[in-house]
């Protein structure tokens, strides 16, 4: 059994996925510091044959294992953020008309002044004038206990 942080196995599963054997020199040396951390030899021969079983290890069971648990995390984000921003969102937009399309258009908060915080204010009030694409979800627990 490997003691190992979720972050590195996430940096080197990374770093596997994107560059062949040539370029894998900084992985092979975070193995042998992790085996090291475990107690465990490992030679950069011995971390170079194991890097095609780790990587099919962690990215497919691993990974595949806690992708419910992430993707409730990235909705619960996005559900955060949308929720925070709604006070903020229903008070600067202004409606200009009644038909169809409706058109709109924002009041800035007085301290923004320049034209590129004015166009991210509108682009991130334009992101949360509808709610996010999934509703709130949680997944049961057991894809949270492991690893």
């Amino acid at each position: 059994n490997l003691s190992i942080k979720r972050i590195d196995f996430t940096e080197i599963c990374g770093n596997i996925s994107k560059h062949n054997f040539s370029r894998l020199s900084g992985v092979i040396h975070k193995l042998i510091e992790i085996f090291k951390n475990n107690s465990l030899p490992l030679s950069e021969e011995n971390a170079l044959l194991i890097i095609d079983e780790f990587y099919e290890w962690f990215h497919t069971n691993i990974f595949t294992y806690h992708s419910s648990a992430i993707a409730e995390f990235v909705n619960n984000i996005r559900w955060g953020v949308y929720e925070y921003l709604q006070p903020e969102f229903q008070q600067s937009i202004v409606f200009e008309n009644d038909e169809h399309p409706r058109r709109y258009h924002y009041t800035y908060p007085k301290k923004i002044n320049n034209s590129f915080a004015k166009s991210c204010y509108w682009d991130l009030m334009n992101d949360i004038r509808s709610k996010p694409y999934m509703n709130k979800f949680q997944v049961t627990k057991y894809l949270k206990m492991r690893y």
